[in-house]
């Protein structure tokens, strides 16, 4: 009876290694390939960078830097379910996430001093489309610093620890910031909340007996299935008045007029007027002037967001947020506003992903490739020559 137990037992385990072999998901780790999620089905693959597939992402995700890749065994692929920085492109049709190694940026900057550097939150690495960049620039070379729920205490951390390795800034790089709306509040995060961040760039991942045993098994992968499952199913039950990342019906979304209509229906009124903090002014301010004491110049970019969240955090049109922006500008910081979604080529119906999934913050891949040609025409191209690089 207890060996039928053990045998059944084991069984399991091994038709679960089975399974995760062929259904990774965000915990299975390969951190040497590319790693993807497909947005429209929700799956991870793991493409190698020698395939016709890796080398064509790679071309696309890091243009002049490729061939640095191509040469080294660098760590590609995040190690964890952690959001990082995750970039969206589209390759026939579909459109896909590279979670991206956060020390793979340091690797490349070893190599080739950059020329642009890109530092902010979620809503800039959703909404800066890399393949767009490149496209155009063939002959630069750009690093993304950008990492979820950013602060200025870990953009400051990422150009500080560059530094504390020999990484060299160019004269004139062009460092852009996409602020966050709500970054500069002192409820927002704090100068700890990206610790795991510091630790992946830092130390690779302890690898004990157990953890290679369990990993061969792939129970990390089946825990992070059955919690995804059960968080879902109760934010189902208990948090179905939500509208963040759920579907809008297709009633909703005939035109922006219809789509506008649904969101001043659902979207909360707010009236609040905030502050922005000191202390993450000073580190914002700290930051600017180290950039100048290198000849480097730093843009903090106003970057658009959806109307939903405009009405919830009271920013819509001119506001209270543009009068806490000029706090910065008194400070030798400079700020340029593209937040305007008509002057972006951008439409609200650009904040709707694949399955008519509604995300409040982020752009969609086509909503990324106009808003980033139209930051390039706009903007990207009068900066680089004024810093005499294009």
């Amino acid at each position: 009876m207890v060996w039928g137990i053990v045998l059944a037992f084991a069984s399991l385990l091994l038709v679960n290694a089975g399974y995760y072999n062929s259904h990774p998901n965000q915990m299975t780790v390969f951190p040497e390939k590319l790693s993807l999620i497909n947005q429209h089905t929700g799956a991870v693959a793991f493409v190698e960078k020698e395939n016709n597939r890796g080398k064509g992402i790679i071309s696309k995700m890091y243009g002049s830097y490729s061939r640095f890749i191509q040469g080294h065994d660098y760590l590609l692929s995040t190690p964890k379910a952690a959001e990082f920085t995750l970039p969206q492109f589209e390759e026939h049709g579909n459109n896909f996430i590279l979670r991206e190694h956060p020390r793979l940026r340091y690797e490349l900057w070893k190599n080739q001093a950059p020329d642009i550097i890109l530092l902010g939150s979620s809503i800039f690495f959703c909404a800066f489309n890399r393949p767009a960049f490149h496209e155009r620039y063939i002959n630069l070379s750009m690093l993304d610093f950008t990492t979820g729920n950013n602060t200025p205490y870990i953009a400051d951390y990422f150009m500080s620890y560059a530094d504390s390795i020999g990484c060299r800034l160019k004269p004139n790089t062009v460092v852009l910031y996409g602020l966050n709306r709500v970054e500069l509040f002192s409820d927002y995060k704090d100068s700890n909340t990206h610790d795991y961040v510091k630790q992946t760039i830092l130390r690779d991942e302890q690898v004990s007996f157990g953890n290679c045993i369990a990993s061969f098994l792939k129970i990390p992968e089946l825990r992070y299935n059955v919690t995804t499952t059960i968080n879902e199913r109760y934010n189902r039950v208990f948090r179905s008045s939500s509208v963040y990342r759920k579907e809008v019906a297709n009633e909703h979304l005939k035109d922006e007029e219809s789509f506008v209509d649904y969101i001043k229906s659902i979207a909360p009124a707010n009236n609040t007027v905030r502050k922005f903090d000191n202390n993450r002014i000073t580190k914002l301010v700290a930051l600017n002037n180290w950039l100048a004491s290198k000849g480097c110049k730093l843009y903090v970019l106003k970057l658009p967001q959806s109307l939903y969240n405009d009405i919830v955090l009271n920013t819509v049109g001119q506001s209270y947020y543009d009068e806490e922006l000029k706090k910065l500008k008194e400070k030798g910081v400079d700020y340029i506003d593209v937040s305007d979604l008509k002057s972006y080529n951008i439409s609200q119906l650009d904040y709707i992903w694949p399955n008519s999934i509604f995300d409040p913050e982020h752009l969609n891949v086509d909503g990324a490739q106009k808003f980033t040609k139209a930051l390039m025409n706009n903007l990207l191209d009068s900066l680089l020559v004024q810093e005499e690089k294009y």
